[in-house]
């Protein structure tokens, strides 16, 4: 009899445990279909992202067709004009071929304005213009959102323009992941429709979310990312252009991929990367940008392997700003150094997902779409929250820069 009764208790785990998978199984392996597309034979998506050196090195990135052709950049500014042979290579996609170029912009001058236009073979772009930041600015700002994923026919086009409009003085932008619903064609197309020009003038730091890696047991970033959004080849070894960081005169921002923490090799890659990239930035403002949050704004969530991992070294080596997106709800809770880390959740997108109630220290707003303004000069960073839609401040913290070196 008690083998029976065993029998029926593996039998029920088993059938458990084949519920469950079918269940999530679209949730772990289900990527929507790329339908067959052609590339643009003229350069389109063109962007502009930063350098290792902010103050003074730029890339652009174009596609254009679906073969490589003989690529330039031409540059003016201050009067002179020169022309950049650009690098290309084509990507294969579920849906198609693309052919990506970028060219690398060195030895720009802080403060001055150039314009540029791209060409690959008889073709070439309109004009797009970029202005490098000055180096003696006594405030500087950026703007920060979380996950956009809108729907085609939605409203990020609205916000694009208006935060391009608003701020003006912003060095930069940046998202902490999940920029198109899914990794296909005719969102990368419908993303680019609504930041209009705007990327091609203002630089974007982006990291990677699970919404730009294709699903799988192992999954894999979509292989037009990395050459979409060209950034600084000092990255983790495991992770060359999905983790990246940014000088600033005065600040070090940190981007890297938490999507593709996949084993204890590439957590073990990541983590020495940046505890290196940390020490290498004692004395500056310290932000660290990723997907997957550490606390979680939904009650269901817990990343404890960010937690676990991450935490206690962004803690140890005083990190200023932890930016993170991913669960669609806004959320901010401090760390244990004085007035920092402060870990800071938010998203940009029409999906939004049930918030948990606030836990003491912690601060939860659910339901509200937000961007967010980072002003910092030598001693004080000020962090802001909006509201998307109405521009109304639902929050702000300021820190303070001390203990900010290693114990």
């Amino acid at each position: 009899m008690k083998k029976y009764v065993k029998v029926i208790i593996c039998l029920a785990v088993l059938a458990g445990i084949a519920l469950f998978v079918k269940s999530r199984w679209n949730a772990w392996f289900g990527n929507i279909p790329e339908m067959p597309y052609a590339a643009s034979p003229m350069p389109d998506r063109i962007t502009l992202t930063p350098g290792e050196d902010f103050m003074t090195q730029r890339t652009v990135s174009w596609r254009c067709g679906d073969t490589l052709a003989q690529s330039a950049l031409t540059l003016v500014g201050a009067g002179d004009s020169v022309v950049l042979q650009a690098d290309g290579v084509v990507v294969e996609s579920r849906g198609g071929r693309d052919a990506f170029y970028c060219a690398r912009l060195d030895s720009l001058r802080p403060g001055a304005e150039y314009r540029y236009r791209v060409s690959t073979g008889s073709v070439q772009s309109a004009t797009h213009s970029f202005v490098m930041p000055s180096e003696d600015k006594p405030w500087r700002r950026f703007i920060f959102f979380g996950d956009v994923q809108d729907t085609v026919g939605g409203r990020s086009g609205q916000w694009f323009a208006k935060l391009y409009r608003q701020f003006p003085d912003a060095d930069f932008w940046a998202c902490a992941g999940d920029l198109v619903e899914r990794p296909i064609d005719a969102y990368w197309n419908y993303f680019y429709s609504t930041a209009d020009s705007i990327l091609a003038s203002l630089p974007l730091l982006t990291a990677t979310g699970n919404h730009d890696y294709l699903k799988s047991l192992y999954p894999s970033i979509d292989p037009r990312w990395r050459h979409t959004f060209v950034y600084p080849g000092n990255g983790a070894a495991t992770a060359i252009g999905i983790s990246y960081y940014i000088d600033l005169p005065d600040l070090r921002i940190m981007v890297f991929d938490s999507h593709g923490i996949n084993d204890c090799v590439t957590l073990a890659a990541r983590y020495r990367w940046l505890r290196d990239c940390l020490r290498g930035a004692d004395g500056k403002w310290k932000v660290v940008m990723y997907h997957h949050p550490a606390y979680s704004v939904r009650a269901s969530r817990n990343n404890l392997q960010i937690r676990n991992t991450f935490v206690p070294l962004m803690e140890k080596y005083g990190v200023h700003l932890v930016l993170q997106g991913h669960e669609h709800g806004y959320m901010r809770n401090i760390g244990t150094r004085g007035d920092h880390p402060v870990y800071i959740v938010s998203y940009m997108s029409p999906k939004a997902y049930p918030a948990r109630d606030p836990a003491p220290g912690f601060k939860v707003i659910g339901g509200t779409p937000m961007y967010h303004t980072v002003d910092y000069d030598d001693t004080e960073m000020v962090f802001r929250s909006y509201a998307v839609d109405n521009d109304s401040l639902v929050d702000s913290v300021t820190v303070s820069r001390f203990m900010t070196d290693s114990f």
